[in-house]
């Protein structure tokens, strides 16, 4: 467990350097998948799908992490597939995960009912194309792999780092969010004492935040979500390159532009703000996605 300390405008901050726990399968994606590949040997699947954006990152830990341990994969990718593919779905591709292309209303209309309180479901439950057509031994776990026993396992992953020497007496804990599950995972990890929040890279408002908190089954949980997406999520306008050559120039910690990037700029923007004392002690989880630094 590697832990970078620097300050920014005189506030210590700690980078959880998760990007670093795997290669392929990196950050919060090694955490959030593991259980649902564990409930897929439980069930004997030979196959499982899920769901993402041209440069998502779940879809491409799930399809490293199918192959190496003997799973077909299926990723439904949101939008075209274009005859040039992004270096994301290439890779996916390359091991072995079938790409299949659905409108962004479909993709929305898929993750609202296939799942809403299931953390996963069999494609022989599900009497529609293209699910229909699939082996009744497919699996399919939610966008991001992003469910209950995900984030028990995040939280589990991110407890330790609180345990540390140098995590002792933090007063904020802070990630990027897409769909909120590791926000909900470090949300439970976190001590009492410590605030924790997150850093949107998705433009949707108060959705992200009624998500986590279902999945955390409380309205009242001091839990706060900070839109940072820049635009929208996969926007990435020029002075947010600047701020990442800057950052990684001076720090030595490499940022991706569509998670991590953002996040810390926001963050970086509240501190120099005066949103906190110099006396706070700041970690922040750097959830890895750097392959997406190639976008």
């Amino acid at each position: 467990m590697k832990l970078t300390s620097i300050s920014i405008s005189g506030i210590r901050v700690l980078i959880f350097r998760d990007d670093l726990n795997s290669v392929n399968v990196s950050g919060n994606k090694l955490h959030k998948l593991a259980p649902n590949i564990a409930r897929a040997k439980s069930l004997q699947c030979s196959t499982i799908l899920s769901f993402g954006g041209p440069y998502s990152n779940h879809l491409h830990a799930l399809a490293y992490a199918c192959k190496e341990e003997n799973f077909a994969s299926i990723g439904l990718v949101r939008g075209e597939l274009h005859k040039h593919l992004t270096p994301t779905l290439r890779d996916c591709q390359t091991w072995g995960m079938q790409l299949i292309p659905v409108s962004r209303n479909a993709y929305r209309e898929y993750q609202d009912t296939l799942f809403g309180h299931a953390e996963t479901r069999l494609a022989s439950e599900i009497s529609t194309a293209p699910f229909s057509t699939l082996t009744e031994k497919t699996l399919m776990i939610p966008e991001g792999g992003s469910n209950a026993s995900a984030i028990d396992s995040v939280s589990k992953a991110y407890k330790r780092i609180f345990e540390l020497p140098d995590c002792q007496h933090l007063t904020h804990a802070l990630c990027a969010t897409g769909t909120g599950a590791t926000l909900a995972g470090l949300y439970k990890a976190a001590p009492d004492a410590v605030e924790v929040f997150g850093i949107q890279a998705v433009a949707e408002d108060g959705a992200t935040i009624k998500r986590v908190k279902g999945w955390l089954k409380s309205g009242s949980a001091n839990v706060v979500v900070r839109s940072g997406h820049l635009g929208g999520f996969g926007k990435i306008p020029p002075h947010l390159l600047t701020f990442i050559e800057d950052f990684e120039t001076s720090y030595d910690v490499p940022l991706d532009p569509v998670y991590t990037g953002k996040a810390m700029f926001k963050l970086t923007q509240m501190i120099e703000k005066g949103n906190f004392s110099l006396t706070d002690k700041i970690l922040f989880i750097h959830t890895g996605g750097l392959q997406g630094k190639r976008s």
